[in-house]
């Protein structure tokens, strides 16, 4: 019982920080912020481009915390629907990726 309890804290503190990373890279990419970080780099990039990037590549980290949080946190007597909530990150970064490729 202690080592699903250790599980379930890991998972939890995982989907934490994938949420907090997800806040940072939106808030980059809502901005529309046109700075260039690094202007004498190879691939000068500004801040908006580099936040959807992000959000590119979290993208499968993100559903595979929060499928691991889905499956592992919540006991299985608790609602579906309070269990598929784990996924509202996941909706949301896909939403900002396909703004991001689409556009």
């Amino acid at each position: 019982m202690k080592k699903y309890r250790t599980l379930s804290i890991f998972i939890s503190a995982l989907n934490a920080i994938g949420i907090v990373c997800l806040i940072y890279c939106a808030a980059l990419y809502l901005s529309h912020d046109t700075y260039i970080v690094n202007p004498d780099g190879m691939l000068p990039i500004t801040n908006w481009e580099r936040g959807g990037m992000m959000l590119i590549m979290g993208q499968l980290p993100m559903l595979i915390a929060n499928t691991l949080g889905f499956l592992f946190v919540l006991k299985k007597e608790t609602s579906i629907f309070k269990r598929l909530l784990f996924f509202i990150p996941s909706i949301i970064e896909v939403i900002l990726v396909l703004h991001y490729i689409i556009r």
